[in-house]
């Protein structure tokens, strides 16, 4: 069965990075604050394991990072939950709800995006999954880096591919969905 596998460019993914970092040295702060001030020893306790594995993640995240590109470090998404746990240990039930969403989705809006195009459908990677039926597309188009899905309901989607993962032949591809589009009318 023929089928295409396109990742798609997660352009906002620094803006994610930075947002989480930014979520990370705030609760890191906190953390340090609490474990000087607080007289209460198991939260002190809980505060400055938190602050020695927050830093630890970090440092492991800086560090591959100027080793190489490692986008998909999963460091600060260790940070965050340890965070999260964090809180839950000291107690803190709506903080740790907060915090463990925000590193929910944190972890859903850095996945790859990769959209599935196969005989019977297409798999766009929204959030829940899209599956759009080849009866709802008027035309779809591989070209230049650029995928194009054009609905009937006049509504457009085009998003770039991802460069690292561009190994598909525009011609044959293009010519699938040709092909799908002709049976589904």
């Amino acid at each position: 069965m023929q089928q295409y596998h396109i990742t798609l460019k997660n352009e906002k993914i620094k803006q994610y990075n930075r947002i989480a970092f930014f979520f990370i040295i705030i609760n890191l702060a906190i953390f340090i604050f609490i474990a000087f001030s607080t007289p209460i020893k198991l939260i002190r306790i809980s505060a400055i394991g938190a602050v020695f594995l927050i830093t630890a993640a970090l440092i492991i995240d800086y560090f591959l990072t100027l080793l190489k590109n490692n986008e998909g470090s999963p460091y600060k998404l260790a940070a965050e939950y340890v965070i999260s746990m964090a809180w839950l240990y000291m107690e803190y039930w709506w903080i740790f709800i907060l915090l463990f969403l925000l590193g929910l989705i944190y972890q859903i809006s850095r996945r790859p995006l990769i959209v599935q195009i196969v005989k019977d459908k297409i798999i766009y990677p929204s959030f829940p999954s899209k599956k759009i039926a080849w009866s709802e597309i008027n035309n779809i188009i591989l070209k230049d880096g650029l995928l194009t899905i054009d609905f009937k309901n006049n509504k457009i989607i085009q998003q770039y591919i991802d460069p690292k993962s561009y190994n598909i032949n525009e011609q044959e591809f293009n010519d699938f969905c040709r092909q799908q589009l002709n049976k589904s009318s």
